[in-house]
């Protein structure tokens, strides 16, 4: 006899779940009826959930968030936490059926509901639905993980070690799905399955626990090749028909022969038998082609509703970007208004544009407008230290220009001397370079050169005498 076993399966819900809650409950969020197509419509009134709901829950949805804000949790739930654990509960078909045939699920569910309770916690099954109208009965389990046991904390060589406080409930799926504990509620499940006919199943066998997409796939997969089959097998039928067909014509004289031996009344046989054959296999190709069509239209609807959520999750994708794009331009503004000498030349001048052209042997083009004029310069000593502190953002490119061009770089000759009248008041100005006679000493107005130095003193008022 083939060995039967144990099956359960936990899964995280995304969410508040809602999308599931319209599989296990068979209707939708506003009570419309919802049927799959792997179920069978008259059994789905024998349907059971196996959990009284709290006053004022209508459904499973609800019972979620009813257990999430009663539980006492100190911090807010996160959009990305896992709100819920689904928890699926079977056997093989052949022994669930004979359970079901012998009036012992009952029993069985008592069992799996004690389990869960013990397992999880009473108050964490917020609800568990029977399935009937499915090929295995079944059970749908709903887990919401809240904890209390303290935080798993790495050890550290010299922690300084302290009282640790009362632990408050929290909400935390991964105290529940790690690897230890996962095997751990296989023992415990087959345990109190064992009476039931059920055993654990083969440790690290491999095996794969299949979504329900993934197995309506195989299923028309496998349909498509039955039928592939039987098209040819029906094709063989046909040709030797044939061949029949066209034996039993041959000549007139070969027809009195077979009347005179009995052979034509068991060609005549022969071919019914393959009509007959044909029929039965047509009907079966029919039959597994409806089938097929079924698994490919509900692939279909499922595509169409993987689709849609796609299309939201863009949608909300764009828009959280254009938050980002919009809150991350407000940042560099205050920044500037809060670091206005980071973001501005030393010459005063406006920077269009600054590049790098080549990383390995970097250099510094940039592009400046002052007074209505633009200027392009290139700096080729540009130290790796810069250019490192640059990269990592550590200093704005306004700063790295600073740092490799000095005021009067930022500019052309023409809007140097406009440059020039705003730094002599700060530094004492900047002399004019132009070709001489022959001196070759500086004509600048300036105090530096000392032949001119009282040029500039202020003459000393005059006393009366």
């Amino acid at each position: 006899m083939t060995t039967q076993y144990a099956v359960c399966h936990l899964e995280r819900g995304a969410g508040n779940d809602s999308r599931m809650s319209c599989h296990i409950e068979r209707k939708t969020a506003d009570g419309k009826p919802h049927i799959p197509n792997n179920a069978d419509e008259s059994r789905t009134h024998l349907n059971r959930e196996l959990i009284t709901f709290p006053g004022g829950v209508q459904n499973r949805t609800q019972a979620i968030q009813r257990r999430i804000e009663t539980a006492g949790l100190k911090r807010k739930v996160g959009k990305n936490q896992t709100r819920a654990v689904r928890v699926l509960l079977t056997g093989t078909y052949e022994q669930m059926i004979a359970l079901a045939n012998a009036g012992h699920l009952d029993d069985w569910c008592r069992a799996n509901i004690k389990w869960l309770h013990d397992t999880f916690g009473k108050d964490n099954i917020v609800s568990c639905v029977l399935h009937i109208d499915e090929k295995t009965p079944h059970l749908h389990a709903t887990v919401v993980p809240i904890v209390t046991a303290p935080r798993t904390r790495r050890k550290r060589e010299g922690e300084q070690k302290y009282k640790e406080k009362t632990p408050s409930p929290r909400l935390c799926a991964n105290e529940l799905m790690t690897r230890g504990k996962l095997r751990q509620y296989q023992d415990t499940y087959a345990k109190e399955m064992a009476g039931f006919g059920l055993k654990r199943g083969v440790v690290a066998s491999g095996v794969r626990h299949q979504s329900q997409q993934q197995y309506n796939r195989q299923q028309a997969l496998e349909l498509q090749s039955d039928i592939e089959r039987l098209n040819s097998e029906i094709e063989k039928l046909a040709a030797e028909k044939e061949k029949v067909k066209k034996e039993a014509k041959d000549g007139k004289n070969r027809i009195l022969s077979w009347l005179g031996t009995g052979e034509l009344p068991k060609l005549e046989k022969e071919v019914a038998d393959k009509d007959r054959q044909i029929d039965g296999l047509q009907k079966q190709l029919a039959d597994m082609q409806k089938r097929y069509d079924s698994l490919k239209a509900n692939s279909l609807r499922e595509h169409n509703s993987y689709q849609k959520e796609i299309e939201a999750a863009t949608k909300r994708a764009v828009e959280w970007e254009a938050h980002y794009n919009a809150e991350h331009n407000r940042a560099k503004g205050l920044h500037r208004l809060a670091y206005p000498e980071r973001n501005r030349l030393s010459s005063g001048a406006e920077l269009v544009s600054g590049w790098i052209p080549n990383h390995m042997y970097p250099s510094l083009s940039i592009t400046t407008l002052f007074h209505g004029n633009e200027f392009k310069n290139t700096s080729y000593n540009l130290p790796q230290n810069l250019l490192d502190r640059y990269d990592s953002g550590a200093i704005t490119l306004h700063e790295l220009v600073n740092e490799l061009f000095e005021p009067w770089e930022q500019v052309d000759e023409s809007q140097h001397s406009l440059l020039a009248v705003a730094l002599q008041t700060a530094a004492g100005g900047i002399s004019t370079q132009h070709i001489g006679t022959g001196s070759g000493s500086s004509s600048s107005d300036l105090p530096w050169n000392d032949k001119d130095k009282n040029k500039y003193q202020r003459p000393k008022p005059k006393g009366k005498r």
